[in-house]
């Protein structure tokens, strides 16, 4: 769920860090976002914890990417087959008005291609296959997906679409939402965001949708956004650890409490211990 931020190394030089550093900032913020994705073990959740998880809701982040190439048909229906709360992913949209499923912008996170993904027709990105994702070498034909697509696995087998709007652009918000009304899962869906203007936005057209506002670190103004709009609270989890105490305040405040993305039984058992109810997941297997 990371949201794209600008390359490190214009900020080590607006922040006046040498050049030789800020370059290298760069670089290595380069690798992280494009560099190979492996897999990961995965964790049965009883393994995990022995925590009362009735009331516990796990979601699979990007579908089961820990072990298939994130965001595609693929990892959707194996995440699929376990019992999981919802099914995350990360949409866009192109010039030609279709709603696809990437997490990062650049297409060269996932393919050798390059370029923003809006700035490309769904026709033309039917063509790109991807070479990255977990275990890609046994995937050799996966690449970017309809919303629509993802909407179907998620109503054959009875879970949660959980959507993550990375688009900006708050003129797209109506034609998702008429999509979400023609898959009669307005009710269902939950519609998660770093742009507070997009879940605004969808607010204002459908008030009764669940809506999360994602934020890495729990700060007041977010949590004031929140609170006035009745957004539900994302947060990451690895960061919520240096301040605990601000889960107390999700919670003081009637507001859903959400984290991401938690891979090992430490993290877990921490936000079990606060409260935390939803839980986004790249290897935990709920039971």
């Amino acid at each position: 769920m990371k949201d794209n931020k600008k390359s490190l190394t214009k900020l080590g030089f607006a922040l006046g860090i040498p050049a030789t550093f800020a370059v290298a900032a760069g670089t290595a913020y380069r690798l992280i976002r494009y560099g190979k994705k492996n897999a990961k073990e995965i964790v049965p959740v009883a393994t995990a914890t022995e925590k009362d998880l009735s009331d516990v809701h796990f979601t699979a982040h990007r579908g089961l990417s820990s072990i298939v190439p994130e965001n595609t048909l693929e990892a959707f229906r194996e995440a699929a087959k376990y019992n999981y709360y919802a099914l995350e992913c990360d949409v866009h949209c192109t010039t030609d008005g279709k709603w696809v499923i990437i997490h990062d912008y650049m297409l060269q996170s996932m393919s050798k291609e390059k370029g923003d993904v809006k700035t490309w027709s769904y026709e033309d990105l039917k063509k790109v296959k991807f070479t990255n994702g977990a275990n890609i070498d046994k995937y050799p034909d996966v690449g970017v997906c309809l919303v629509e697509e993802y909407i179907e696995i998620c109503k054959e087998a009875n879970i949660k679409p959980m959507i993550e709007v990375k688009d900006k652009r708050v003129d797209k918000v109506k034609s998702l939402l008429d999509i979400i009304r023609a898959y009669d899962i307005e009710k269902d869906v939950i519609l998660i965001s770093f742009h507070a203007s997009i879940l605004r936005e969808f607010k204002r057209l459908s008030p009764d949708m669940e809506l999360w506002l994602l934020v890495h670190g729990i700060k007041e103004e977010k949590l004031h956004e929140c609170i006035e709009n009745g957004f539900g609270v994302a947060f990451e989890a690895k960061r919520a650890l240096r301040n605990l105490d601000a889960i107390q305040n999700i919670h003081n405040n009637n507001l859903t409490a959400a984290c991401w993305t938690v891979d090992t039984p430490e993290l877990l058992n921490a936000m079990l211990e606060h409260g935390v109810k939803y839980i986004t997941t790249n290897a935990i297997i709920p039971e």
